[in-house]
C-alpha cells in the first residue's frame, strides 16, 4: 500500500432558521442562488471545503445571505429536500473571494 496524505478538507453543517412571522429570502453566495424562506421554516446547509475557513452568515431585515468560502461547495435542504438540486452542479467558490471583508 502506498502513502495516502491526510484530506485537507472538511464538511461542516448549519441550521439556518426563519423565527420571523413574514418570509425572508435566503441567498447562497457566490452562486446567486435564492429561496423565499417561509416563517418558522428551517434550511439545513452542508458545506465542503479546504479545512482553515468557514462559511459566513450575513443577517438582515429582510433577507439572509449565506456566504461560501474559497474551494468550497454548499448545499441547502429543506425538510430533506436539496434546494436548486438538477439546476446545475455548484462549483467551487473561486480562490479570490468577491465579496469584502469588513
Amino acid at each position: 500500500m502506498g502513502y495516502e496524505p491526510e484530506t485537507l478538507e472538511y464538511e461542516t453543517s448549519l441550521r439556518v432558521c426563519n423565527s420571523r412571522s413574514v418570509a425572508l429570502t435566503f441567498c447562497l453566495e457566490p452562486w446567486g442562488e435564492q429561496y423565499s424562506m417561509a416563517p418558522e421554516a428551517i434550511f439545513d446547509v452542508v458545506a465542503r471545503g479546504p479545512k482553515g475557513d468557514a462559511p459566513e452568515v450575513e443577517f438582515a431585515d429582510d433577507h439572509i445571505v449565506l456566504y461560501g468560502w474559497p474551494g468550497s461547495t454548499v448545499s441547502v435542504f429543506h425538510k430533506g429536500v436539496e434546494l436548486g438540486a438538477g439546476c446545475s452542479e455548484r462549483t467551487p467558490v473561486p480562490s479570490t473571494p468577491f465579496r469584502k471583508s469588513t
